[in-house]
């Protein structure tokens, strides 16, 4: 089995994309504290600014303390067409953005580029070469022979090896804003209807 199978199994799929979505709990969790924080600084008068009021005893419901308004004057005209200055006072956080963040959409992509190449080349080659000659000068002189013999090995071999790895990872989160809970929903409807006029008092 080649060596980029071998690291191929090796990889940790498992923390590979667990992990991603681990954090992508922690931080659906993280957004829903900074809600609740939101609601409670933004939303609420607290009795001691120093404690926290939601979670001041686990073992106790929460005191929200009292509703933080915003009150503010202008000027309008009354049934005689006279004008006159009246005070509006309106909770908070029925004006401003509840923040709710939701992650709607994870992806990870994950591209593996392994190869491994290995070529191994023998090359062998035997050669053999005779030559036989011969001579003759007179029927009284011997016959003279020569016996050449040549002979040749080669051998040659050759190895090549290529290993080449590339991991690349990618993580795409899409958050958008959540609907509203029915109880906080509730709630806000209540304090739209304390929203009142009142007229200021001439000084």
């Amino acid at each position: 089995m080649s060596r980029a199978v071998d690291e191929l199994k090796q990889i940790p799929f498992g923390v590979l994309i667990g992990e991603p979505m681990k954090a992508a709990i922690e931080a659906q969790g993280l957004a829903a504290k900074t809600t609740v924080e939101f609601i409670e600084k933004v939303g609420f008068i607290p009795k001691d600014p120093v404690q926290d009021m939601l979670f001041a005893d686990e073992t106790k419901d929460a005191d929200a303390g009292t509703v933080r308004n915003v009150t503010f004057k202008y000027k309008k005209l009354d049934e005689n067409g006279q004008e006159k200055e009246v005070s509006l006072t309106v909770p908070i956080l029925s004006i401003v953005p509840i923040p709710y963040l939701r992650l709607d959409e994870m992806t990870i992509d994950f591209t593996a580029k392994l190869n491994d190449t290995i070529v191994n080349t023998t090359k062998t080659g035997f050669q053999l070469t005779s030559e036989v000659k011969g001579t003759f000068r007179s029927w009284w002189s011997p016959i003279r022979l020569d016996f050449r013999t040549s002979m040749s090995y080669q051998s040659s071999r050759e190895t090549a090896s290529r290993y080449v790895r590339e991991y690349t990872m990618k993580i795409h989160v899409r958050a958008v804003q959540d609907d509203m809970p029915a109880g906080l929903e509730r709630v806000l409807d209540l304090l739209e209807q304390t929203i009142k006029e009142k007229p200021v008092p001439v000084s």
